[in-house]
């Protein structure tokens, strides 16, 4: 008889439904209701309490208005209270309310990186270089550990073999299949432009200044005024390098030489756009982030487009991540760096005062999440 006991109380143990043990995550802030998404959803507005939400980690995000918002990657363990606090008032990190930033990008860090018209690359070591305009100077650069703290280098990482009206800016460089690094940068002396070209062994110190060379397919024309250079590496080792033609937008060209000549593609990768910063994602789409120079926009923002190939990126919709909102203060430099599976997004900020006077922008860092980008990325019918 114990055993059909023991049988019929395990078939009704079996039935009960099982509860799962949820949490409670308490939010506040040092001033008042301000809006709290989590995980992407609006929750409510501080001071909050939520309930029933699911153990394991959670975003946080604090949206203030005319303030940057702050996002904090919360841990939640059953049945637990996990209290959350954000501090605007009287943290050492808050900007000034001046860009407006979208959802997929995190609270914004100042670094003391203060080169305009910047290129980011890891060499070895571990060691983060920047390299960035220099006038006399040719290309400089400086390096850090952590991405945040950056120490210049007291020689240029690429010499200006004579003093002179060119000015020597807008550098990008990459590792190319044999291990060495090129870097491509613009070349100007009044309103003219012209890419060249040097190369390294080490990463740090650049020789040579090679004029690039573009062939013309078909249909595509030799591009006038090139600047601003950026691109991507494929596996194969062909490299395409996207740059700005004024009054055009963003264009492209190919090279299957370790980027010693290149091959103009036909068409428009995207109108009106400048400063290009690009990345392989890992299903093998290229994305793309710049300054927008709508008439509208005029540098006043940064979007992100989205391209199955990397030539054709008309079949998405951009996403906007960064708006300035003060009258007067301009976005610059956007420049995407990855630190194992973190990917950072660098920027400038540049205002009337600091035009005027020749002055440097300020630049600043976030996290930017690439699968929130991808999703808000959607297919144009």
């Amino acid at each position: 008889m114990k055993y059909v006991l023991l049988i019929v109380a395990t078939i009704f143990f079996l039935m009960v439904p099982v509860t799962a043990v949820t949490s409670t995550v308490e939010i506040s802030a040092d001033i008042t209701s301000v809006p709290v998404y989590i995980d992407g959803d609006f929750t409510g507005v501080t001071p909050l309490s939520v309930n029933d939400i699911e153990p394991g980690y959670h975003l946080v995000r604090a949206s203030p208005d005319g303030l940057f918002h702050q996002t904090l990657n919360v841990s939640v363990n059953p049945g637990d209270i996990t209290e959350v606090s954000f501090n605007f008032l009287t943290s050492e990190d808050q900007i000034p309310a001046m860009v407006r930033i979208g959802e997929c990008v995190g609270t914004p860090q100042p670094s003391n990186l203060d080169g305009p018209a910047y290129s980011l690359h890891w060499i070895s070591g571990n060691t983060l270089m920047a390299y960035f305009s220099g006038r006399d100077d040719g290309i400089s650069c400086m390096a850090s550990s952590d991405g945040i703290i950056w120490e210049r280098m007291a020689d240029a990482c690429l010499d200006v073999p004579v003093i002179g009206g060119e000015f020597r800016t807008d550098p990008w460089v990459f590792l190319v299949p044999d291990g060495t690094y090129r870097m491509i940068f613009s070349k100007k002396e009044g309103n003219k432009h012209v890419l060249f070209s040097a190369s390294s062994v080490d990463g740090i110190r650049f020789t040579g200044e090679d004029m690039v060379t573009f062939s013309e397919n078909e249909t595509a024309s030799f591009p006038v005024n090139p600047s601003v250079p950026s691109g991507v590496v494929y596996a194969n080792g062909i490299i395409r390098m996207y740059y700005y033609v004024p009054g055009i937008g963003i264009k492209s060209a190919i090279s299957e030489d370790t980027g010693v000549s290149w091959i103009s593609e036909d068409g428009i990768r995207i109108r009106y756009g400048t400063d290009p910063t690009t990345m392989l994602l890992p299903d093998g789409r290229t994305g793309i982030i710049y300054v927008d120079i709508t008439p509208k926009s005029k540098g006043h923002r940064i979007f992100f487009s989205l391209s199955e190939d990397g030539y054709d990126f008309s079949g998405y919709q951009p996403v906007q991540i960064l708006e300035s909102i003060e009258p007067g203060v301009w976005l610059m430099d956007p420049e995407v760096i990855t630190d194992e599976e973190t990917c950072y997004l660098y920027f400038s900020l540049m205002g009337v005062e600091g035009m005027q006077n020749n002055g440097l922008p300020g630049t600043l860092r976030s996290v930017i999440n690439l699968d929130c980008l991808e999703k808000l990325s959607t297919k144009r019918d």
